[in-house]
């Protein structure tokens, strides 16, 4: 499954921000109830690697349903949440009416130069049109001295949630939905240098890129298929533009894959991902 490229036209890439926009705004609810729990794994690495302390202001970028920004500000920071999906917005809100989230793309933050003392941004590079602009919008919202932390998830080998999808769907020969700009891989930042770049690049300083590596359990294969297009804005749409008997085929090869991680407990299934970190010069 491809992602969308660097070197985008505008109206290619503002092509794509739409197709994100109503993806997502389709799958909030069903994405929170399956993926939020899994997306929380990086949470705790997140706020470690920005040094999080009391009283910090904090910005959430794809905030989604707001767990990352709720774990903050629980944490104590004053922490607003934004997200180029109104209905993940509006499912934050609903979560947690006591924190700021707003409305907002990642290359045009409404906020003023050095607003935040860290940023954070869980699992969203891969649905960005240009990763380097938004990184370095981050950047810029950012105080001397302040700290960004991103993460994404690791080659599908080792990120076995969507790896199991991504090798159903290429077993059966499915390819990207016509709707999505083809591009760069989405797995671009599974390198570690690759990931090391886009921090480097954007003139940040101590930078570090970490693997972490769990487990997730999931309750059989129906949960992980139901689950999987309820959450997966490309591969769900994969999917859908399929007639019966493909997306048939694509589950019972998901089956055959996930019969590998079968436990009495049931599916206890890899889960793999970068945290990358840097530091705003002084």
């Amino acid at each position: 499954m491809a992602a969308v490229s660097t070197t985008l036209s505008p109206e290619d890439a503002e092509r794509f921000r739409s197709y994100e926009r109503q993806r997502h705004d389709n799958l909030a609810t069903t994405y929170h109830d399956f993926f939020t729990p899994i997306t929380a794994l990086a949470i705790k690495s997140l706020l470690d690697a920005v040094r999080l302390q009391t009283g910090v202001d904090l910005l959430d970028v794809a905030t989604g349903p707001g767990s990352l920004a709720a774990e903050a500000n629980r944490l104590g920071a004053r922490t607003v949440g934004v997200d180029l999906s109104p209905g993940m917005i509006e499912l934050a809100e609903k979560s947690y009416p006591g924190i700021d989230f707003r409305v907002a793309e990642v290359e045009r933050l409404p906020f003023a130069d050095r607003s935040f003392d860290a940023v954070v941004c869980n699992f969203a590079l891969g649905h960005f049109p240009y990763p380097e602009a938004s990184v370095a919008e981050c950047v810029r919202t950012l105080r001397r001295g302040g700290r960004i932390a991103l993460s994404w998830w690791d080659v599908p080998s080792k990120q076995r949630i969507q790896g199991l999808f991504r090798e159903a769907i290429t077993e059966i020969g499915v390819a990207s939905p016509p709707d999505v700009p083809t591009g760069y891989s989405i797995l671009r930042f599974a390198d570690t240098n690759e990931f090391r770049r886009l921090l480097e690049d954007a003139g940040l300083t101590d930078v570090m890129v970490e693997d972490h590596q769990t487990t997730y359990l999931i309750p059989d294969v129906d949960t992980l298929w139901r689950g999987g297009l309820g959450s997966f804005a490309v591969t769900a749409s994969a999917i859908a533009h399929q007639d019966a008997a493909t997306q048939a085929a694509i589950r019972g090869a998901l089956e055959r894959r996930a019969t590998a991680y079968k436990t009495p407990a049931g599916l206890k299934l890899p889960v793999a991902f970068k945290i990358g970190a840097g530091r705003k010069a002084d």
